[in-house]
């Protein structure tokens, strides 16, 4: 039992720990656009912010192309139908192509009505639409990689994704540099120059792939019938990242009703609830490639001893999340502002947020299996569910007094009703066999 469970700790840590590398090297794309275009001036900064808003959300709702990806191949891998599961990964691959096509397509005519939304100053807009303009071919090779990394997980490989996925975002900063700078293209050039990473990125996976799918004898043609049932297949989980999304939207539009401070003081704790994510999420794939393979295999013991070790692994890592927040509760705000008036809400609500890390833990591991198991109408239901109950406790701490309670109150509520209601509704699912036949 002991050489069982180390082999299972160690077929965890290889697919985790270049699982987090890939999710930090991510938002480097990001982070290397804003430095840069942080040196053109305040307008273009604040423009690039407008622009990078909405293309991670439209990333955001297209995760499902590498959630699908990784069950449906996991499962034909389990179950010794390989090939299949091959045909059916590059379709997701195809699929992502054409999605990101047609939303290209409709951010390049719909920009200006699009940017309008967020009615800033014309000129900052005008930024916004620039840089959105030429960023949005990018989506196609974006979406394309969302599946393709999809396809390495179901095959237990965490780290081709790793590599290509930190070499494009090491390659986007002199591509970049050289069209905002040399070349005078200004936030233009920041997006052309993360959109050519991108296809770079796209084009990398696409070739390995394209060479596993020629060792197994697998066409790489794509099928329209193929296409359009990975795509509708996909749709539970679209509506799941839609309910995710405007959890998150209601719960910064409720803080900002409380005053600048409040909100300066919840988007320090947002953002540093979000790196402590990326290690949980880490752990969250790896479960869903483990549990996918599994589950094709048909070995519900199997399921049931990697299902408790993956428990094991969940808390201990919330745990320490948790303490390290915890324990640098009145430092680690001071990373992010200098203001005394932010600093002095921020570190309660720090602790607050530490106390339900390995809450969290639970909660994406929970989603790691399900998703793994492709139970996707389930995870939209019980997603609307919980967001039909967090939406009005989470309006009720208008009532709260601006400050720190009510920035205590804000996290309380999220951890509690959002994230408890998440991690409920999920343990009920897998604590039944119902999940394992979907």
């Amino acid at each position: 039992m002991d050489k069982v469970g180390n082999s299972l700790n160690r077929r965890i840590l290889q697919l985790a720990l270049p699982a987090l590398g890939s999710l930090i090297a991510e938002p480097l794309l990001t982070m290397a656009d804003s430095i840069l275009v942080g040196h053109l001036g305040t307008f273009e900064l604040a423009g690039l912010a407008i622009g990078s808003t909405v293309l991670n959300l439209i990333v955001g709702m297209s995760v499902f192309l590498a959630y699908t990806t990784t069950a449906v191949i996991g499962h034909a891998i389990g179950a010794g139908k390989s090939r299949e599961g091959l045909r059916k990964g590059i379709q997701g691959i195809w699929l992502g192509a054409v999605l990101g096509t047609i939303l290209a397509l409709i951010l390049i005519v719909f920009a200006s009505p699009i940017v309008s939304v967020f009615k800033g100053q014309e000129e900052v807009l005008g930024f916004a639409r620039t840089y959105l303009l030429v960023s949005a071919p990018g989506l196609v090779a974006m979406l394309s990689v969302l599946a393709a990394n999809g396809v390495f997980r179901a095959l237990l490989d965490t780290r081709t994704p790793l590599v290509v996925t930190t070499t494009g975002a090491l390659i986007n900063v002199p591509i970049s540099t050289i069209l905002i700078f040399p070349c005078g293209l200004g936030i233009a050039g920041a997006g052309a120059g993360t959109a050519i990473s991108q296809f770079i990125m796209a084009g990398w996976l696409g070739m390995v792939i394209v060479k596993k799918l020629h060792l197994e004898g697998v066409s790489a043609r794509p099928s329209f019938k193929l296409i359009l049932r990975s795509g509708l297949h996909g749709m539970p989980l679209v509506f799941r990242s839609l309910f995710l999304q405007a959890a998150i939207v209601v719960t910064t539009w409720q803080a900002a009703a409380f005053g600048a401070v409040t909100l300066a003081g919840y988007q320090i704790l947002k953002t540093i609830w979000t790196l402590g994510a990326f290690g949980l999420d880490a752990l969250a794939i790896a479960a869903q490639s483990l549990l996918a393979r599994a589950l094709g295999e048909g070995d519900p013991l199997q399921i049931r001893i990697l299902i408790r070790k993956l428990n094991g692994w969940a808390l201990g890592l919330g745990g320490i999340v948790g303490g390290l927040f915890i324990l640098t509760s009145p430092l680690l705000p001071q990373l992010f502002t200098s203001d005394s008036r932010v600093l002095a809400i921020t570190t309660a609500g720090l602790v607050t947020v530490g106390l339900f890390q390995p809450l969290a833990a639970l909660t994406y591991i929970y989603d790691g299996y399900l998703i793994g198991a492709d139970d996707s109408k389930y995870l939209a239901l019980s997603m609307a569910i919980v967001f039909a109950l967090y939406l009005p406790s989470i309006l009720l701490v208008s009532l709260l007094p601006p400050g720190v309670i009510s920035l205590v109150g804000i996290w309380a509520i999220y951890g509690l009703v959002f994230i408890g209601g998440r991690a409920l509704s999920l343990w009920l699912r897998i604590r039944t066999d119902a999940w394992m036949r979907v």
